[in-house]
């Protein structure tokens, strides 16, 4: 009921500023008049909200944000959706607005893209695979250059940009659904369209200063994977560096989600996440190490290899048969030139900093 209320009490605001929630958020709406479905369709977070930027058609995502619970929040996004917004390994989703709320100067919502899960579609190849990862590693990796450490990096936060995957939009909220709700939403491959990748919600997001170690304190409270997590097991609190705990949770990731040290195809990939769960935070990688190994590892691969499926489950006839006409049709595995070499962000020197306790 807060979330219902909360939109409603704001519809016509926000139509005012151009954006358009779905129907039965407006005035008047009578429920006896929509689709059941589509009546009991509700985000499951009450920050979040879609609707339609009425100036284009384009549909957007709405995030309300307290700033006195979440202070940093904003300029976090402003600094990554304005100041960093050309550089082509920033993938920190890009605000397209911030709007105050009139009714509470506490909250300020947020306007962003419509995106998606990005493992919400198998990896049709492993080709797929590495070029989602090397994008959302790239974009920890210029957070952590601009001394910005994640702090909640699990697969709710690690989105796609799914306009060209679904040539005819899904449902903002069952996304399995098309835009009517009453048929499954159609889509292609990433190879087909090769998405872009991001990383989403900054709430606990927090820039370090230069000139002082990066710290923070361990509590028993619910972080993702705390019971995993070296720095934060136990009840006594203990200092932590944050950057190794964002490297941490990616080669959880990686190891919990993805399979790596049970899907063959992904196999290569075990030395790198060996490194990045190392019980030790000093001796994990940092963000542009575990770029620059992966890069080294996947130039490793052969075509074919980059064929193999990137999920378990999907080495079918089928996919064998796609991958072949794909090969003789001469479509790359992976963008060309994807893990050419590239100079890393963090300076070795730094290293230090953004591994340990100094």
């Amino acid at each position: 009921m807060v979330r219902i209320t909360f939109w409603h009490r704001h519809q016509l605001i926000l139509e005012k500023s151009g954006y358009l929630l779905r129907a039965k958020y407006r005035k008047g709406y009578d429920p006896a008049d929509g689709d059941l479905d589509e009546n009991t369709a509700t985000h499951p977070r009450a920050a979040i909200m879609d609707a339609v930027r009425i100036s284009d058609g384009s549909h957007v995502i709405l995030k309300t944000v307290s700033f006195r619970d979440h202070p940093d929040e904003v300029n976090l996004c402003i600094l990554f959706s304005e100041k960093l917004a050309r550089d082509p390994r920033n993938h920190c989703v890009q605000i397209l607005e911030v709007l105050r709320s009139p009714l509470d100067p506490d909250i300020h919502i947020i306007v962003m893209p419509q995106l998606r899960r990005f493992d919400d579609l198998p990896f049709d190849t492993v080709g797929e695979f590495v070029d989602a990862f090397r994008q959302i590693f790239e974009g920890v990796e210029i957070m952590h250059k601009h001394r910005v450490a994640h702090g909640d990096l699990t697969l709710q936060n690690l989105m796609l940009d799914a306009s060209d995957l679904f040539p005819f939009g899904f449902h903002p909220v069952n996304t399995r659904r098309d835009l009517t709700f009453h048929h499954y939403a159609k889509y292609i491959t990433r190879t087909e369209c090769w998405p872009r990748y991001y990383v989403i919600d900054l709430g606990m997001s927090r820039r370090y200063s230069k000139h002082k170690a990066p710290c923070e304190i361990s509590t028993p409270v619910s972080f993702p994977f705390v019971h995993l997590l070296p720095e934060r097991k136990g009840t006594v609190s203990r200092l932590f560096n944050p950057f190794p705990v964002d490297v941490f949770h990616l080669g959880h990731i990686l190891r919990k989600e993805f399979h790596v040290y049970e899907h063959r195809p992904l196999a290569f990939l075990r030395p790198l996440v060996d490194s990045m769960l190392s019980e030790d935070a000093a001796l994990r990688p940092t963000m542009s190490e575990v770029v620059q190994t992966f890069g080294e590892l996947c130039r490793g691969l052969s075509p074919s290899h980059l064929r193999l499926p990137g999920s378990p489950g999907i080495d079918t006839l089928c996919h064998r048969v796609r991958q072949k006409l794909r090969a003789f049709k001469h479509i790359p595995p992976i963008p060309y030139s994807e893990f050419a070499p590239k100079p890393p962000l963090i300076d070795a020197q730094l290293r230090p900093y953004y591994t340990s306790l100094y």
